[in-house]
């Protein structure tokens, strides 16, 4: 697995390393993206939720609490490091049955699951094909369901964001306003 891809349309994408989320994904985070008051709105009590590009879990473990002993939350990652720490901190806050992890091996990757909560939050801006991604996320997300797009005001600008939104315009997805969260531009869409 390699960190950078080609981007159809454009350079080369960068992917986060696993060493490089501890400078972002750490406490100072919780003053501008607070995760639990991010989710609450979205996420209920019995949900099946997809966290896409987890990272080390910060929004899938509280996304685990919210949906309580009930519920399922998946978390994809394409470095197996991250899930690791996904694992622990898990592991550390009682929530380790509410989760399974995933490794895509393949940009085709599925989940035979549907979900009614599907988080993409700062990671499709380093997907090479964002609209094969929104299509096996519009296969996976149940009628009702919905998903908040998040995306870093710093690497995503205005254009490439609107591009975005007309990708999952494109398969079938129907946007509106997401919450405000610090240094991000955000839709959901269902």
């Amino acid at each position: 697995m390699t960190d950078t891809s080609r981007k159809p349309n454009g350079p080369e994408t960068f992917v986060c390393p696993w060493w490089l989320i501890y400078t972002f994904d750490n406490p100072v985070r919780r003053l501008f993206q607070p995760a639990r008051r991010i989710l609450q709105p979205l996420v209920l009590h019995g949900y099946t939720c997809l966290d896409m590009g987890c990272g080390m879990g910060y929004f899938t473990v509280p996304m685990a609490d919210l949906v309580g002993p009930t519920g399922r939350v998946t978390g994809v990652d394409l470095q197996a490091r991250m899930l690791q720490g996904v694992a622990r901190r898990a592991q550390h806050h009682g929530v380790t049955s509410r989760i399974s992890l995933c490794l895509p091996n393949a940009p085709e990757w599925t989940t035979p699951q549907k979900y009614d909560f599907i988080l993409a939050i700062w990671m499709l801006h380093e997907v090479s094909d964002q609209k094969a991604l929104l299509e096996t996320l519009r296969t996976v997300i149940k009628t009702s369901g919905c998903l908040l797009l998040v995306e870093p005001q710093l690497h995503v600008r205005k254009r490439q964001w609107e591009e975005s939104l007309d990708l999952a315009a494109a398969v079938g997805f129907v946007s509106r306003m997401g919450p405000p969260i610090g240094f991000s531009r955000t839709a959901i869409f269902q």
